[in-house]
């Protein structure tokens, strides 16, 4: 089966999650922690790995940065390039771009899916810029949700299945070996279907869970540059 494969027969629910009021709050919690990292500014050309539908590049355009994706998913890149964007077919282990093209390059959970991790940060640093940099955004092995994934997966088939989920800690040491000034941190410390009195109090328990227990965030966000910064 090939890579994309697996995503085409979500792709038309795939955004649906993110309208529950859980999947509102968790978008938001990914995108500040996101935001905090890449440090958006108008004109800077960015390229998401993964790109998906083109939920979360949305927000970067929003706030004026240059947007190109690629994704294995036709039926993905299909919905992404509706929104507008420019899209190409491509996976992480072989970007369709020149060496030096973009200022930032990102990976929104696409590399948990990639048999050749080395050479998936590898094609991201080729391709960014000479002071560009690499942020790299996985699943969390050991979080609520990551453990909630794996159960469910058991019984009922889902696109996770053949995804390899990350820890705080391999995620680092990958990062480490290829990048420079490696930053790591985490976000989202909510249980799946959590109750209201919980959602309410998400960002407190966000920045209980940053400053205390980083390595257990769904989701793990890692940055880095191709060259000292």
């Amino acid at each position: 089966m090939k890579q994309g494969a697996i995503f085409d027969e979500f792709a038309n629910k795939y955004d649906e999650w993110f309208d529950t009021p859980q999947g509102k709050i968790v978008k938001e919690l990914e995108l500040n922690l996101l935001i905090e990292f890449i440090r958006p500014q108008k004109g800077k050309k960015m390229l998401e790995v993964g790109i998906g539908t083109g939920l979360f590049a949305l927000e970067f355009r929003k706030r004026g940065m240059d947007i190109r994706g690629i994704d294995p998913s036709y039926e993905m890149l299909s919905i992404a390039k509706k929104r507008g964007f420019e899209v190409k077919y491509g996976t992480g282990e072989n970007i369709p771009y020149p060496d030096e093209t973009f200022d930032v390059v990102l990976a929104m959970t696409s590399m948990e899916f990639s048999k050749e991790p080395d050479k998936f940060i590898t094609e991201m640093k080729r391709t960014a810029k000479d002071n560009g940099i690499i942020v790299v955004a996985v699943l969390n092995a050991l979080s609520f949700y990551g453990i909630s994934r794996r159960v469910k997966g058991i019984f009922k088939k889902s696109v996770f299945d053949r995804a390899h989920f990350y820890t705080y800690w391999e995620l680092k040491h990958l990062l480490t070996k290829h990048l420079y000034n490696v930053e790591i941190s985490s976000s989202v410390f909510l249980i799946p279907n959590s109750p209201n009195w919980i959602l309410q109090r998400a960002n407190s328990l966000e920045r209980f869970g940053r400053r205390y227990c980083a390595q257990f965030g769904a989701l793990i966000v890692g940055k880095g540059g191709k060259n000292v910064y």
